[in-house]
């Protein structure tokens, strides 16, 4: 059936190069009309949202309008924070988040969605407000959406039939900070090395297999991460980091047949020594990709010539960061001598003078831990064809790296630019040099956009064959 489309705004986004994320949701509005919504996001400017009613789609007819997401002060004495995606066209619901101090805004939670952000009592709540994978979707569910005709419909279509291929609708990996791995002391409860080396095992899940490629022949992926867990300022951004991370590169390493060998230093681990201990041993083979990643405080000195920031490892508040740094290009030299095949070195921290604080900032997302909408050739090609080195960091000098509940912009940014680039809707060749560019701009409008914030502008370097 040819569908007509009477909409209050089309907009000029390719479904293809933005969708990453889709969430479903549903609500009756004052006149008793329901209304069900399939959101595409890709990240927190880039939102938009289809809705249809019982009424619409007997008319053909099917309304759509772009979002994006602003974060606002309390507003009240109970809720220290409210996250609202906002439409750009009128007559479009408005959907808000409320969470309190501690609380790391499950955004499972029904939202609420109003007309005007300033009338608390015109506030209703929504029936669901879901995550859906292009798993869970068949032809008929998009054809609600989408009319036959449409780019985006065959785009959907194709990719739905490319994850069902690939496995099914869930192809993640699930990691929790209750996993024996992440004890409140740092790994294996004495800040040791947790080396899988050989296995395809889930963080926490000691010695299962999943259900992914054969790894007997295959290669390494290494992921170390250094994260300020027990600062009082940014401790919890920089865990949900640490947490978040592991489980990326973990289902990475599980989809590609890889080994995965995870390496991590933070709560009572967290020092210089045990930084310089875990790279003098490690020994990556030549087929290996190496990733490393620092989630926590940063300066520069005065006079510093080297435009990257140096990391503070200072094990408690009470110790100089003078005596406890190491710089984050010295450790990419380092790893890149070690001659794998791929090195890749991230830092999320800020980059300006020592001793600056930084809070967590209220802030969220509708960031998702887990992945299902992928094409495995194009990890292959980020993670398996490519080869060389890349370094890249939160802040220039003279800034601040931000970071949230749901942990550092820079780091969130980075997560949400590898899926963009590995996405089962993209046309695009993936390639490391556009995923970086992607999420350093990605991570300053996350900081332009937040009212408690300064724009931060990262850096980077990549030296990757194509």
């Amino acid at each position: 059936m040819k569908r007509l489309h009477t909409l209050f705004v089309i907009l000029c986004l390719v479904l293809s190069s933005q969708a990453q994320t889709f969430y479903e949701v549903n609500y009756n509005d004052s006149d008793g009309e329901e209304y069900l919504g399939l959101m595409i996001y890709y990240d927190d400017e880039n939102c938009k949202m289809r809705l249809v009613s019982a009424s619409s789609m007997e008319e053909d007819m099917v309304y759509e309008s772009q979002y994006v997401n602003l974060v606002e002060e309390k507003e009240s004495e109970e809720d220290t924070g409210m996250m609202a995606y906002y439409p750009l066209e009128k007559n479009f619901p408005i959907f808000v988040w409320f969470w309190q101090e501690d609380d790391a805004s499950d955004i499972s939670d029904k939202p609420y969605f109003t007309y005007n952000i300033k009338k608390i009592k015109q506030y209703n709540e929504t029936e669901y407000f879901r995550e859906i994978s292009l798993g869970d979707m068949t032809e008929d569910y998009i054809a609600q959406f989408y009319g036959e005709g449409e780019p985006e419909y065959r785009m959907l279509l194709n990719g739905i039939n490319l994850v069902k291929l690939q496995g099914g609708a869930r192809q993640d990996i699930e990691v929790t900070v209750d996993d024996p791995i992440f004890t409140n002391n740092g790994i294996n409860n004495q800040g040791e090395e947790s080396n899988y080396e050989g296995e395809n095992v889930a963080p926490g899940e000691g010695g299962n297999t999943l259900g992914g490629a054969d790894t007997a022949d295959g290669s390494t992926l290494h992921l170390i991460v250094v994260a300020n867990t027990n600062v009082s300022d940014i401790g919890t951004a920089c865990q949900k980091d640490m947490v978040n991370l592991s489980s990326e590169f973990g289902g990475i390493a599980r989809v590609l047949g890889m080994k995965y060998d995870l390496k991590t230093i933070w709560g009572q681990s967290y020092s210089k020594e045990n930084l310089a201990q875990l790279i003098q041993k490690f020994n990556p083979n030549h087929d290996d990709v190496v990733v490393f990643v620092y989630t926590g405080h940063g300066f520069r000195f005065d006079d510093q010539s080297d435009y990257y920031p140096n990391m503070d490892l200072s094990p408690t508040s009470y110790d100089d960061p003078i005596k406890n740094y190491v710089a984050v290009s010295d450790i990419y030299k380092e790893l890149v001598a070690k001659g794998a095949r791929l090195s890749l070195v991230f830092s999320d921290c800020c980059n300006n003078e020592v001793g600056a604080t930084t809070p967590v900032v209220n802030t969220n997302t509708l960031f998702s831990r887990s992945n299902n909408n992928f094409d495995v050739k194009k990890l292959q090609r980020l993670f398996v064809d490519a080869n060389g080195s890349l370094i890249a960091t939160a802040a220039s000098p003279g800034e601040t790296s931000w970071c949230g509940v749901n942990g550092g912009f820079f780091t969130l940014s980075l997560l949400e630019s590898l899926r963009s680039q590995v996405s089962a809707l993209s046309d695009h060749i993936p390639d490391w040099e556009t995923l970086v560019n992607n999420a350093l701009t990605a991570a300053t409008a996350k900081s332009e956009n937040n009212q408690n914030t300064k724009a931060q502008h990262g850096m980077k370097m990549v030296r990757i064959n194509k």
